[in-house]
């Protein structure tokens, strides 16, 4: 604990003007010049500040409601006329915290994309403002069906969907079981889970484990850095996890991370599809993320395919070529009137 503490205090006079300013923080992560192990005792400073309190909640806040999905409660936010736009963060995340502030979102995007598209953001169970159960039965495929029952609840035929990491995982699931109600679907980061690799296997074990250990998401942390950066240590990966973990539910995450392999897909059953779609990710995303992607991508030959320079796993979604791309193949296939 002394040796903990020991790095946050020496990384106060580097670290604290970032983690008190969102979009300086971004950008300290994307500071290819700095130090990892520099940026994750940062981030462990980072988690002293937001446990005291000292950081305020996102000033700019998208509206939530609420409605019964099979007698969970979830969270979303409707906002916007147009076409439906349904974006899916990933785990560990909320709709707040990936779609309206950084590091993810450099800018609210909720409200921005609401001047074209009627934009539906659910918190996924166990995550955000909806409820958490601690069954992983309660989650893998109904993590999918939340999303068509919120589409019935709102009376909406159709979408596109734009899923980031474990959300583009659940929109593999909706294409392979609801592509009827799917205009287009952008996997981010992620991809239909058509085959889960040892190696994916490993990190979805460990990571579950962890979690339900109580233990926090390190094997997680380390798993997703990027192949040209060395490896954190056990150390280091749980201060950055108890900056992403700060008043989560861990029990719930642990639930829904040993759920992950009911989202598994028959390659069969994407090839049929007809549904547009794209995959966007970065150059330097972790090597067992590009195995699902590329196992995917085989699985659908047709699909669209940009790699962003220079992108990791939490830059990619940040940087604005990630919405050009994908709001470029959201208008390319809107809805004939």
């Amino acid at each position: 604990m002394g040796m903990t503490w020991s790095l946050i205090a020496w990384s106060n006079r580097t670290a604290a003007a970032f983690c008190l300013n969102g979009r300086a923080f971004c950008h300290f992560i994307e500071m290819e010049a700095a130090s990892v192990r520099r940026f994750i005792y940062a981030v462990g400073f980072s988690a002293a500040i937001v446990a005291s309190g000292a950081v305020a909640p996102s000033a700019t806040q998208a509206a939530e409601q609420f409605f019964d999905s099979d007698g969970v409660r979830i969270a979303y936010v409707d906002e916007g006329r147009g076409e439906a736009l349904v974006l899916l963060h990933g785990f560990s995340t909320s709709a707040d915290e990936m779609w309206m502030r950084p590091p993810f979102s450099p800018e609210p995007m909720i409200p921005k994309l609401a001047h074209e598209y009627r934009v539906i953001a659910p918190d996924l169970r166990g995550h955000g403002e909806s409820d958490k159960p601690h069954d992983p039965a309660l989650y893998g495929c109904e993590l999918a069906e939340d999303v068509i029952r919120l589409l019935d609840h709102l009376g909406i035929a159709k979408a596109h969907v734009v899923g980031y990491s474990m959300g583009a995982t659940v929109a593999g699931k909706l294409l392979a079981s609801h592509p009827d109600r799917l205009l287009s679907v952008t996997f981010g980061g992620g991809a239909p889970l058509v085959r889960s690799s040892e190696a994916c296997s490993e990190v979805i074990d460990e990571t579950a484990s962890s979690l339900e250990r109580g233990d926090g998401m390190g094997p997680l942390v380390i798993a997703l850095t990027a192949p040209d950066q060395p490896k954190p240590s056990t150390l280091e990966a749980s201060l950055v996890s108890a900056f992403m973990l700060v008043n989560k539910d861990q029990a719930a995450l642990g639930a829904v991370m040993r759920s992950q392999p009911q989202l598994e897909v028959a390659a069969a059953d994407v090839a049929a599809c007809r549904v547009p779609v794209q995959f966007i990710y970065g150059d330097r995303e972790a090597s067992w993320k590009v195995d699902v992607i590329e196992c995917a991508e085989r699985a659908l030959p047709d699909a669209d395919v940009v790699v962003i320079k220079g992108g990791d796993h939490i830059t990619t979604v940040a940087n604005p070529q990630f919405w050009a791309e994908a709001l470029a193949f959201v208008h390319a296939h809107a809805e004939p009137f």
